[in-house]
């Protein structure tokens, strides 16, 4: 039987925000991570050693554990782990309502995507502003503050009265970069955490609204510069370099030799990465989807 060769580089394991800024995550073979800058203004470039397989579970205490299996995930796959390991993940465990026992502080937050796209979520309170960045909310205000259960069912209730979504889509996130930047906080957020506020029940402590703006991390406080490209794929020896103009959540914008390059960085996790400066390649691309028509109008059935 044949041996495969070792794979050479760093396995990309995420993306991570922290005191304002992203970071490719690094994981060498004793779960040692390296956080790599990705501000607007980075020059970086790395070369793809496969197969890409599923990067385990995060356990406690920031560890990883290898996926048992080492699953191969698809080359589109906008994720990082297999069905199985995802379910058994304790990070996602809050998302599936099955870790209402945490007794940490959390927090009731509005973020703000663009007209029309407002959401309720929660994180723990200990985190701040950066589970908004991870999800690469551009404004976003606090609502309340209180044990988790309570949280829990004050955003189920907030969604339930149409003002505000629980959960929206990546291409409607991903859409809204392109329209013109709003001048000042938007009202319709102010409007929602008003509306929102004679919900809380006696168990919260209610937050002023307080609108704060996170697209000066990101580098959209412009609308981004012209693209018609979008990654679809990476392939096993792609090549991908440039400059980090936007980076928002797991999205990025890249000019590299043939053009600016709209990227879903969660298509790197699970590749082992080699820094290359060389001319990029391997990506298979796609026409961009801006929800926009060809006479510039909002699609808005894409929200």
């Amino acid at each position: 039987m044949t041996v495969p060769p070792p794979r050479t580089g760093l396995l990309a394991t995420g993306i991570r925000w922290r005191d304002g800024r992203a970071n490719l995550v690094l994981t060498d073979p004793a779960d040692e991570q390296t956080l790599q800058p990705l501000t607007p203004g980075t020059i970086a470039g790395w070369r793809l050693d496969g197969p890409r397989t599923c990067v385990g579970i995060r356990a406690k205490a920031g560890r990883r554990v290898p996926c048992p299996r080492s699953t191969a995930l698809p080359e589109t796959a906008p994720r990082a782990q297999c069905e199985r390991c995802a379910l058994a993940d304790p990070s996602r465990a809050l998302a599936r309502d099955q870790a209402m026992d945490d007794p940490r502080p959390f927090s009731l937050y509005l973020a703000w995507f663009g007209p029309g796209l407002v959401k309720v979520g929660l994180t723990a309170t200990e985190r701040r502003a950066a589970r908004l960045a991870d999800q690469g909310a551009p404004m976003f205000t606090w609502l309340a503050h209180g044990p988790l259960v309570a949280v829990r069912g004050t955003e189920r209730k907030c969604s339930a009265t149409g003002t505000v979504r629980e959960r929206i889509p990546h291409r409607a996130k991903a859409a809204a970069w392109w329209r013109p930047r709003v001048a000042g906080p938007p009202q319709e957020l102010a409007d929602a955490h008003a509306r929102l506020t004679p919900l809380l029940p006696d168990t919260l402590t209610p937050a002023p609204c307080d609108i704060q703006d996170l697209t000066g991390f990101y580098g959209l406080t412009d609308a981004p510069p012209p693209t018609r490209d979008q990654a679809a794929s990476l392939a096993q020896d792609a090549l991908l370099h440039g400059e980090f103009t936007c980076v928002a959540g797991h999205d990025a914008l890249i000019t590299t030799d043939t053009g600016p390059l709209f990227v879903d960085l969660r298509l790197l996790t699970g590749w082992h990465l080699t820094p290359d400066r060389g001319r990029t390649s391997g990506v298979t691309v796609k026409p961009l989807d801006t929800g926009r028509a060809p006479d510039g109008s909002v699609q808005e059935e894409l929200f």
